[in-house]
C-alpha cells in the first residue's frame, strides 16, 4: 500500500486528508521514491495491460462544455465555447469516448475518494439562496471491482433503507457526471466498478445529505471521465450541474465551494458569493429522530408573500449578512429571523419556537431551523474581534445550548440527539490512493 500525499486545489500545495488531493501536480510513493503524477496527462504502465484492465486516461475538462444552469427540467446543455483555460488538457490528450475501450481515470491499483461536508440552508429568512457547511462529511470511494462486478457497500447513516443497486442515488449522480463530462459521448459502466458510500450525515433531517450525495457521485463521475474537479472550472461547471437536479443552490453552493455562501441564478448561470463566517464560532445541532423530506415540507408552504412579509425577510437577510461580516454577534438573533418557512415547518410539529427560545437563553447569538428541518442549529463562540483563541467559552456555551435545545424538545415530546460542530470552510475534496509500485510515468 503506497500513500500519496493529499494536495490541496486551492494554491496551498498538499495539504492534510480533508483536503483535495487532485492538484495538477499529486504525489505518489513508490518504492521509497516521489513520483509525481501531472493530472492532466495520461499515465502508463510498465507493463502492458490486459483487455480486461481499464484503461487509464486522465485530466480531460471538458474544455468545450458550458453549463447552462438556472432551471430543474431535462438534461444540462453543452455547448462549444470559443476559448480556453489554463487549466484545458492538451487537445492530443483528451481521451477518444467513442473508442470501444473501456474510459476511467482510474488504475487497478488506485481508488478515487471523494469527500462532501454536511449543509445547513436558509440560515433563517435566506430561504433557497444561503447556506454554509460544517465538518461533518459523506465520503465515496470508487476503485475497480475485484470480482468484475458491480458492487455498492454502503456504511454508517441509511444503510438499513438506501437501495444498494443502480438505483442509488449516488450512482445516478455519477453516471451524470460520467455522461457531462464526456459530452453527451459516452455512457459510463458501472458494472465492473465497486463504489463504498461512507455515510455520516444523517438523512431527511435538513443536513443536506441529498446534496451531499449529489455531488460526491456527480463529482466521481467526472473524475473518472478525466477531469480535476478541484480546479476552479470544474467546480462551476459541477455547481450547475448540482443545481439542475436540485433546483436551488443553497446546499449545493456550500457543499462544492466550502464556508458561507449565497448563490443565485442570473439569466441561467448560477452565481455564488461568500460571506465571512467569524473565527472561533461552533453550531449546537438538535437533530430530531424522525425524518422529514424537503418535498414534504416545501409543498406546506404559500406561494404568495404579503408586502410585509417580503420587507420582513429583506431586512433580516440583509441584516444576517452584515452581521456576519463584520463579526457583529449583537445582530445574529434578529439575523436570523424569518417569517417565510420555518415556523410553518416546525412550531406545530416539534415545537420549533420553544428550541429557538432555549437556544437563546442558554447563549447562543442565533437559532434557526436547518434547512427544511427537523434539525434545528444554534450558534455560538467567538468574540468582539470574531477570534476564540485558546478560550474554552464556545464550547461551553455550545454544550450548555445543546442541552437547553435537547429538554425544550422532550418537553414537546420530542426525541433526538445533541451534536456540536464548527462551520467548514472547505467544501468538496478528491485525491486517489495507489496501492502498488509497478506504475511509471512516462
Amino acid at each position: 500500500h503506497h500513500h500519496r500525499t493529499r494536495g490541496g486545489g486551492g494554491g496551498g500545495g498538499c495539504q492534510n486528508r480533508e483536503t483535495a488531493l487532485l492538484c495538477k501536480a499529486t504525489t505518489t510513493l513508490v518504492g521509497g521514491h516521489h513520483h509525481h503524477r501531472r493530472i492532466g496527462r495520461r499515465r502508463f504502465s510498465m507493463s502492458k495491460p490486459s483487455k480486461e484492465d481499464i484503461v487509464v486516461i486522465e485530466g480531460w475538462r471538458a474544455s468545450s462544455i458550458v453549463a447552462r444552469g438556472g432551471g430543474s427540467g431535462g438534461e444540462k446543455i453543452a455547448k462549444e465555447r470559443g476559448f480556453r483555460w489554463s487549466s484545458d488538457v492538451d487537445e492530443w490528450e483528451r481521451p477518444d469516448f467513442t473508442s470501444e475501450e473501456d474510459c476511467v481515470a482510474l488504475n487497478r491499483s488506485e481508488r478515487l475518494s471523494i469527500s462532501v461536508p454536511a449543509t445547513t440552508a436558509n440560515i433563517g429568512p435566506g430561504f433557497d439562496s444561503l447556506g454554509f457547511a460544517v465538518d461533518l462529511r459523506n465520503e465515496l470511494n470508487v476503485e475497480i471491482s475485484p470480482d468484475g462486478t458491480f458492487q455498492l457497500e454502503l456504511k454508517g447513516e441509511g444503510c438499513d433503507f438506501l437501495p444498494r443497486d443502480e438505483s442509488n442515488a449516488v450512482i445516478e449522480a455519477v453516471k451524470k457526471g460520467y455522461r457531462f463530462q464526456s459530452n453527451g459521448e459516452r455512457e459510463l459502466d458501472v458494472s465492473k466498478l465497486k463504489f463504498t458510500s461512507t455515510n455520516r450525515i444523517p438523512p431527511a433531517r435538513g443536513l443536506g445529505s441529498s446534496s451531499a450525495a449529489l455531488v460526491c457521485g456527480l463529482a466521481a463521475g467526472m473524475t473518472l471521465a478525466g477531469s480535476d474537479v478541484t480546479t476552479a472550472r470544474a467546480k462551476r461547471d459541477l455547481l450547475n450541474l448540482a443545481c439542475e437536479v436540485e433546483g436551488h443552490p443553497d446546499n449545493v453552493a456550500p457543499a462544492i465551494f466550502g464556508g458561507f455562501q449565497i448563490a443565485l441564478s442570473d439569466e441561467n448561470e448560477w452565481i455564488t458569493s461568500s460571506v465571512n463566517i467569524p473565527k472561533g464560532m461552533l453550531c449546537a445541532l438538535f437533530i430530531p429522530d424522525f425524518h422529514s423530506l424537503t418535498s414534504e415540507t416545501r409543498a406546506t408552504l404559500s406561494d404568495k408573500l404579503t408586502q410585509a412579509e417580503a420587507v420582513f425577510n429583506i431586512g433580516r437577510t440583509a441584516t444576517l449578512i452584515n452581521a456576519f461580516n463584520q463579526s457583529d454577534f449583537r445582530l445574529m438573533k434578529i439575523g436570523t429571523q424569518d417569517i417565510m418557512h420555518q415556523h410553518q415547518r416546525g412550531d406545530k410539529q416539534f415545537g420549533l419556537d420553544k428550541i429557538i427560545a432555549a437556544a437563546i437563553g442558554a447563549g447562543a447569538h442565533c437559532c434557526f431551523l436547518s434547512g427544511a428541518g427537523p434539525t434545528v442549529l444554534a450558534m455560538t463562540g467567538g468574540d468582539a474581534n470574531g477570534k476564540i483563541g485558546d478560550s474554552t467559552i464556545a464550547a461551553i456555551t455550545a454544550e450548555r445550548v445543546a442541552e437547553a435545545m435537547s429538554d425544550a424538545a422532550k418537553g414537546f415530546g420530542v426525541e433526538g440527539k445533541a451534536l456540536i460542530v464548527e462551520p467548514m470552510m472547505e467544501g468538496i475534496s478528491a485525491w486517489i490512493d495507489v496501492f502498488e509500485d509497478d506504475d511509471v510515468e512516462i
